[in-house]
Order: C-alpha cells, then structure tokens, then sequence
C-alpha cells in the first residue's frame, strides 16, 4: 500500500519547524532577559538616586540649623580694642560657634567646623566640634564628634557675602573680622557632568546681635575685662 504524501506531512513537525520553533523561542527569551535587566538597572539607579537624594536633603537640613543658629562671639581683646568675631569662612570650611541644645548629650557652647575632605575622587562633607575654650586660648582646637553629611563624586564648595554692608558678590572667603557673613552658599556639583546636584543652597545667618552673649559677663563674649585691669 502507497500512503498519501500529505498525511506524511501531517503526522509531525520537519526539522526546519522544529529548529525555527527553537530559535524563535530563543529570542523571546533573550527578549525577556533584556527587558528584565533594563527594569533591574532602571529600579537600581532609582534606588540610588533616591538615596543621594535623602542624603543631600539631610545634609543640608543640618547646615540650614547650624548655621541659622551661630553665635556671635568676639574674641577675648584688650579694654577698648575689637579683635573681631569667632568665625573663619573658607571654600572648603567654616568654623562658628554654636550653643548646642539641651537635648543632647553634652550640652553648651562649641566650636564646629563644617570641612570637605578629599579622597579616591570623592568628597566628604564632615562636621566635627569642640568645646568652645574660654579666654584667649592659642591651642589648636581638638576636634571630636566627626559625622559624615554627604559622600560622593562631588565638588563642594562654601562662599560668603554681606550685601547691607557692601558685600553683595559672594566670596570663596571670609576675612572681614570686624563683621559677620549675613549669609552662606552651599553649592553641590556633579564632578562628572558639571552640573548642580542641588541648586545652590543659601543659608542666613540670625540678625540679632551676639544672642548667645546678651548679659554674659564673659571672656569670650568680649564683654569682660581681664583680671588686673584697670578703669
């Protein structure tokens, strides 16, 4: 008996049907990888740039209060001199003073210092500080307390300006004993693409004058006299 060439057909699938099916479903699975990975990738970098994002936001949630809070202090100076106030502004740190409040662990009058270290192409913005000596004390500061606000491939940077005292350009520096900064930028850039992490932050100081020393008879508020001198 002779059989009919379209049943042979019919009985099951040729080579070339079974290697088609084998490549087509190869490339719904590499399909399927590729768009996993994307999502992957996708939700990682969201992930990460929720992350800088809550770390940045924290970070400068800390200079805001710190800086809206420091003490004008002068410094310990000779009967009827002005040796200027206890702060020094740089590009790359601020040192201040600041009353730290009750519910800490070690309340009182400190010296802070904001700083941005530098290490492996990436910046550290730490805040360190020191109990704020009292009278004319030349030792360096011993600082204490360090707590990392920001890490990453940054440039950070501080400037200064006055604006009711003329000072209306802003300045890597602050040298200008006689006067306090009225306000500071805090600037945030991406070291690989230029561009602003965060548009620069702007921080005022408290207008009111020396707060921390209203009626503190005290060297370093600059209203005591030194032992021994005369009228």
């Amino acid at each position: 008996m002779k059989r009919n060439p379209a049943h042979r057909r019919e009985a099951g699938f040729t080579l070339i049907e079974v290697l088609a099916a084998l490549v087509l479903s190869s490339l719904v699975l590499v399909s399927l990888n590729m768009a996993m990975s994307a999502v992957g990738k996708g939700t990682d970098h969201t992930r990460r740039s929720l992350g800088e994002q809550s770390e940045l936001g924290a970070a400068l949630d800390i200079f805001s209060r710190d800086v809206g809070r420091i003490a004008k202090i002068r410094r310990p100076a000779k009967p009827g001199d002005f040796a200027g106030y206890v702060f020094d502004g740089r590009s790359d740190a601020i040192v201040y003073p600041l009353r730290e409040a009750e519910g800490l662990t070690a309340p009182g009058l400190y010296l802070v210092r904001l700083s941005v270290r530098q290490k492996d192409g990436r910046s550290t913005l730490l805040r360190e500080r020191t109990p704020l000596p009292a009278g004319d004390d030349a030792a360096l500061p011993q600082w204490g307390d360090p707590v990392e606000l920001l890490s990453g491939p940054y440039d950070i940077a501080f400037a200064y300006r006055a604006q009711r005292t003329g000072q209306r350009e802003w300045n890597g520096s602050w040298q200008a004993t006689e006067t306090m900064p009225e306000q500071i930028r805090l600037t945030v850039t991406n070291r690989e693409t230029g561009r602003l992490r965060v548009p620069g932050f702007v921080q005022a100081l408290a207008i009111d004058s020396e707060v921390d020393c209203a009626g503190n008879l005290e060297l370093r508020c600059g209203t005591a006299e030194p032992e021994g001198a005369t009228q």
